[in-house]
């Protein structure tokens, strides 16, 4: 979560930021001070999942002034969620500004549809916030994904129009939920998994995020069709990291009204160029609200949601690429350090115990 999460707190930040820069980028350079609620902001991203077992998965960065070098992650002194009884469980820290919770049926917090949740985050600085409660709505099953191989014409590095080989991946999948009958907006994430081979005979599993440029959603409340045919989400650049094996994990997501807003405005980041032509940004959504004395702003969303997965495997038939990531060429030194190619668990998010959904 942290890499998807880093970039889309980025996104919230600079979206806050635009509303003052654009009107001063274009006129003489101004002198300002920052206003004291924008001098201690946080951003908070977290969601409860319906599931087997069910998770909680919370990101929290603070940002100290309008400089993006003041940007740092932040560990929570307490980090909660709460059911509607009023029921906590401490979500426990798993990396850097990171907490996330597998929870246990065993504990007597249900996860339910219709039920709702709120997050509960305390600082060491003692400022304190408290997000409105979110109802677990259920998620549309997907009836199937397709993924091609593809000839697209593209953008190149040097910003010039090519014809490259890419994978697009499409759903198709109704907007009404079995379990309501209610019309439902979606958005997808990516989850990537590739094996690596060493010079050594090991064997690793490499999870990531797959590359995508958009965040992907549909708002069910824009569109008459109640379900979506061959509906594109992912267009993925080819690699040699797919060669021994690459799995896509396509997660769909139930979202309620609000939150569809709140990613909407995310997406709308990725898309808007900052020109005269395009609508000026405003400040994004948030549920989360500064329950404490402290001076500062929050934003960020929790949202509470159930979803649905298909994974979808590629190799070196699939892609018609055939070169390996390891070994490397041999460089100019005669007696290189050891790096992933002589210990495949080098690499950041590895395993040697394959994955379960891994059946090739």
């Amino acid at each position: 979560m942290q890499f998807r999460t880093h970039m889309i707190k980025q996104k919230i930040l600079l979206f806050g930021l635009l509303g003052i820069c654009l009107f001063s980028a274009c006129i003489d350079e101004i002198d300002f001070d920052v206003p004291n609620e924008f001098q201690n902001t946080t951003v908070i991203i977290g969601k409860i999942v319906k599931g087997n077992p069910s998770k909680v998965e919370v990101s929290i960065q603070k940002v100290f002034d309008f400089a993006f070098e003041g940007e740092v992650f932040v560990n929570a002194q307490s980090v909660r969620i709460v059911n509607e009884a009023g029921t906590k469980l401490e979500v426990p820290i798993s990396g850097p500004g990171e907490y996330e919770l597998y929870i246990d049926a065993a504990s007597g917090f249900d996860v339910e549809i219709g039920n709702s949740y709120s997050l509960e985050v305390g600082l060491f600085d003692q400022q304190t916030f408290k997000s409105e409660s979110a109802v677990l709505i259920p998620v549309p099953e997907m009836e199937a994904v397709d993924h091609r191989l593809v000839m697209k014409e593209v953008l190149n590095f040097e910003n010039e129009l090519e014809v490259q080989p890419r994978i697009e991946y499409a759903v198709n999948t109704s907007l009404i939920s079995n379990v309501n009958q209610a019309r439902t907006s979606l958005k997808w994430d990516f989850e990537r998994t590739y094996k690596q081979s060493d010079t050594e005979g090991g064997e690793c599993y490499v999870s990531g995020f797959a590359d995508f440029d958009l965040i992907q959603t549909i708002n069910a409340n824009e569109v008459t069709a109640t379900d979506l045919n061959d509906y594109l989400v992912l267009d993925q650049r080819l690699s040699n990291t797919m060669v021994e094996g690459q799995y896509v994990s396509v997660i769909q997501e139930a979202l309620d009204e609000d939150a569809i807003k709140f990613w909407e405005q995310i997406e709308g980041l990725s898309s808007n160029n900052g020109t005269f032509y395009e609508p000026p940004p405003g400040q994004i959504i948030s549920n989360f609200e500064n329950i404490s004395d402290i001076e500062g702003s929050v934003f960020g969303y929790f949202y509470a949601t159930q979803h649905d997965t298909i994974n979808l495997f590629v190799d070196s038939l699939f892609i018609n690429q055939f070169a390996t990531i390891c070994p490397r060429p041999p460089g100019q030194n005669p007696n290189p350090p050891c790096d992933d190619c002589c210990d495949c668990t080098q690499l950041s998010n590895s395993t040697t115990v394959k994955p379960s959904f891994w059946t090739r």
